[in-house]
């Protein structure tokens, strides 16, 4: 079984009135290569943002490495284009 390391259960994003991301669930294996594409306005940026502990979920969680990501952690880094 290959360990987990990035698991979104059920993420929700709201920003202002908007919801971004609506119920996202994806796991990560340690060592996986993912790449994230999408339209322009399609929340590819709020979920990085989230990941890194950037922007509040509204539901759900995210752990990285077995480790609840509630804010932004030394242990991440997020380079902004």
């Amino acid at each position: 079984m290959t360990p987990r390391h990035l698991v979104l259960d059920g993420v929700s994003v709201v920003l202002g009135e908007s919801r971004i991301l609506d119920s996202l669930s994806l796991t990560v294996a340690e060592r996986e290569f993912l790449g994230i594409i999408g339209v322009s306005g399609g929340g590819k940026t709020t979920l990085l943002r989230t990941i890194a502990g950037l922007l509040p979920t509204a539901a759900g969680s995210v752990t990285l490495g077995g480790v609840p990501v509630l804010g932004p952690s030394p242990r991440t880094a997020m380079v902004f284009q």
